[in-house]
């Protein structure tokens, strides 16, 4: 059997709660995953087996912003809202919307032949992090500016579509 090399340039995401974002994505990685060490205590020199306890790398994503800057507003108002920091009618109104707190987000990558391969999901995410928007009058080429938004979540799952 002979296999391709994964392709970086080949996914599509889906967010349910952040279509233009979803629209403009230029960048994301899978994110990493590790377990701590259970550490057994012996007269001669500890001994480790397997972790109980899974973690998760953040999720980023970054995104070209559109020039009503209505992506970056949706991550923008949806950090705010949650985290209610002029009032609490900003939740109130946040936790009343069909898109609630959280959000499931979805990749797939698709392989060399431009088909779906192997799906990604991410459970319960919200952002915890905006980046900065660059605007540089310095520039001689116009260069669109992109933000990269940080996501928390319950886990992923990784399941191949081929």
């Amino acid at each position: 059997m002979i296999t391709n090399y994964l392709s970086p340039l080949e996914f599509i995401i889906t967010i349910k709660r952040l279509p233009s974002v979803e629209f403009f994505t230029q960048r994301t990685s899978i994110p990493g995953i590790s377990v701590n060490p259970i550490e057994h205590p012996t007269p001669f020199k500890p001994t480790f087996e397997g972790g109980d306890r899974l973690n998760y790398d953040d999720l980023n994503l970054s995104f070209i912003v559109d020039e009503g800057m209505a992506n970056y507003l949706e991550i923008f108002n949806w950090i705010k809202g949650y985290s209610f920091p002029e009032n609490f009618d900003q939740y109130k109104n946040l936790t009343a919307s069909q898109n609630a707190l959280k959000s499931d987000i979805s990749v797939k990558v698709l392989n060399s032949h431009k088909n779906p391969s192997m799906l990604i999901d991410y459970r319960d995410c919200f952002p915890v992090s905006l980046s900065e928007v660059t605007l540089d009058t310095t520039q001689t080429d116009v260069i669109y500016p992109e933000a990269t938004v940080t996501f928390r979540y319950n886990y992923f799952d990784i399941t191949s579509i081929s």
